[in-house]
């Protein structure tokens, strides 16, 4: 088991405020996960995040995969307000994960007009082809996986309209697209990049760039943010606008205020 001392993390908050599909509560109150074959339940004890099942060796990934090291109320000093630091408090915990590129690209991919419970059966169904593991999940398929499993395997699990776009974003990931390239580029840049894979419109890009290659400044606006950005900041315009209004006012670590912002503000809605 990992432990790491003094965590300011909720997993609870962390695993439900829109950026991953995959970690399960288990009746111990643990979180399990699979993440590159890597397979952990993860508790929150005493202030201290334990990783049951987690290799002594892998202490620097879970560290880099939690984000243990950033400081966000620091980070956001700058562009604080009264809604960030409600935000920052009523949902404290909080962590911005950097999880696998083609994990988070496929996940996405998925999430175009979608609800969440229905991504999350999606995504279970992808990674069916992968042997579970001792907590009964799965690991996420690579690209070549998903090429062997073949198209007509990924016409069945129910992505609808959106199964080709998985099975070429596979295609172009095991003909060599890295994204970890997309981590040191212009953000720019690097959505001009991302945009190029089929099925990938701007908030997609966004949550790609922000969830698996370190572009913070990335902002996703769905409809929640959309709601958030003109009710509580009085900002107006299509999406896009909003988008670069909102990058423009919370600069280089506009994803984590919007990660803030958009749990704060589905807590509210739920409290109303």
């Amino acid at each position: 088991m990992l432990v790491f001392e003094n965590c300011e993390i909720d997993l609870e908050n962390t695993f439900h405020c829109g950026q991953t599909f995959r970690w399960k509560r288990r009746g111990d109150g643990s979180f399990a996960g699979n993440v590159l074959g890597r397979a952990v339940r993860a508790q929150v004890r005493d202030g201290a995040l334990c990783l049951l099942g987690a290799a002594e060796e892998d202490a620097p990934f879970w560290r880099a995969y939690f984000d243990l090291d950033s400081d966000y109320a620091a980070l956001l000093a700058p562009v604080m307000d009264d809604h960030l630091r409600g935000a920052l408090w009523d949902c404290r915990g909080i962590r911005l994960l950097n999880q696998p590129f083609f994990e988070v690209l496929c996940s996405f991919l998925l999430s175009a007009n979608n609800n969440m419970r229905r991504i999350e059966g999606i995504v279970d169904r992808f990674c069916a082809i992968m042997p579970a593991d001792e907590n009964g999940l799965h690991a996420f398929p690579g690209p070549q996986d998903v090429l062997d499993a073949g198209r007509a395997w990924v016409d069945s699990i129910g992505a609808g309209y959106r199964a080709p776009y998985l099975y070429e974003a596979a295609e172009r990931v095991a003909a060599g697209f890295d994204g970890a390239c997309l981590r040191d580029l212009p953000y720019e840049e690097a959505c001009r990049r991302i945009r190029e894979f089929r099925g990938v419109g701007e908030k997609v890009a966004d949550c790609v760039l922000l969830f698996s290659c370190g572009q913070r400044a990335a902002f996703p606006v769905d409809t929640w943010m959309e709601k958030v950005l003109c009710g509580w900041y009085g900002l107006h315009g299509t999406r896009a606008s909003l988008k670069r209004q909102a990058m423009a006012r919370f600069g280089d670590c506009g994803g984590i205020a919007q990660q803030y912002l958009f749990a704060y503000a589905v807590r509210r809605k739920a409290r109303a």
